[in-house]
């Protein structure tokens, strides 16, 4: 019985026994026992065969993990050669029905409507059974005797758009290995981040083009114009400690007016320590402690009024200095020098 069925088998489509090793016959149900070639893909063989993705996953689970080169799958046959023999008397081609196909995924395969295929077959409803036969009529287009017309159709008119339109039951392995890409690539080109799929959704199945986007975001500049005038030089203008300035601002003419004016001249020092002290003070050696003195500074003219807050002693050191001021007192006088000359004026 199963040669009589491997005979007719052969006789009714050669085709099969030449793109495969054989054929099975398993629980009355014909398959194709075909052996992987290198660079062959799930969906390839299926179309081939005249069968689907998921219906050769469906009898080849260990498929789902990729192909390998001499791995054996089992496919179940379909009439392609009565296919192929009627598209010249119908002005198309027939169709059979795989397992788990629809009408919505006919109809993506040769490209026409749903009504079409439904008015083309006077079908009422959109229910179908596998093996049922559907006459697809071409428009404008050369249907050759030589060609499975949904293998060719399908990848043409796939490959031009480098979209995919999601039919139902299909999955991301599926789809992924029908055009020969990687799963990651389909996900990361469609910015996914699971598995899950709709019936209709577009998926883009070809790597984008990069497009040579000129970068004319300026806004760079702009935010830095923006920040730039944010300088903290505000806390600048603010000069020398003022306290002492109204010390300085004192007019000794008028409060000690008719008394004795004394002037002399010679080296002054600096006090040592007064670096932390705002206050112009000085050490002189006969004006008494409270005394305000005016200090001109001889190399530049600059002057500051000072208030003795103590003698002079009497040392080596100190024998040709007439007075020695504070830090604050020395930087007025805008002194660059350990020593330098200046002339005193206050009153008795």
């Amino acid at each position: 019985m199963i040669k009589l069925l491997i005979v007719a088998f052969s006789f009714l489509d050669p085709q099969p026994v030449r793109d495969s090793v054989g054929i099975e016959t398993v629980n009355g149900k014909v398959f194709v026992i075909h052996k992987v070639d290198e660079k062959e893909t799930l969906y390839g063989i299926s179309k081939r065969y005249g069968s689907s993705v998921d219906v050769v996953l469906k009898y080849n689970p260990t498929a789902d993990g990729g192909l390998e080169v001499g791995q054996i799958l089992k496919v179940p046959y379909t009439s392609r050669l009565k296919a192929q023999s009627s598209a010249s008397t119908t002005g198309g081609i027939i169709h059979v029905v795989a397992d788990k196909e629809t009408l919505f995924s006919i109809s993506k395969a040769y490209n026409v409507s749903v009504d079409d295929i439904k008015q083309w077959n006077n079908l009422s409803t959109n229910s179908l059974s596998t093996g049922q036969e559907l006459t697809i009529k071409r428009r404008n287009t050369a249907v050759s005797t030589n060609t499975a017309a949904p293998a060719v159709s399908t990848s043409a008119i796939k490959s031009k758009t480098g979209v995919h339109t999601v039919e139902a039951k299909e999955t991301m392995f599926s789809i992924s290995k029908q055009y020969g890409i990687t799963l990651q690539q389909l996900k990361s080109w469609n910015n996914l981040q699971t598995n899950e799929l709709s019936i209709g959704q577009t998926l883009i199945v070809a790597e984008p083009e990069k497009s040579t986007t000129t970068i004319s975001q300026q806004p760079t500049p702009a935010a830095q114009t923006t920040s730039v005038p944010v300088v903290k030089q505000e806390p600048e203008p603010v000069k020398a400690p003022r306290p002492p300035q109204k010390e300085s601002t004192i007019t000794i003419t008028e409060s000690v007016k008719g008394s004795d004016e004394i002037s002399e001249s010679g080296l002054a020092e600096l006090i040592e320590g007064t670096d932390g002290n705002r206050k112009y003070l000085a050490l002189h050696r006969t004006a008494p402690i409270g005394t305000i003195l005016k200090v001109k500074n001889e190399m530049n003219n600059r002057e500051v009024f000072v208030r003795v807050m103590g003698k002079l002693p009497e040392t080596s050191l100190t024998d040709k200095l007439v007075i020695r001021v504070s830090k604050s007192a020395y930087d007025r006088l805008g002194a660059i020098d350990s020593r330098f000359r200046v002339q005193i004026t206050y009153y008795k």
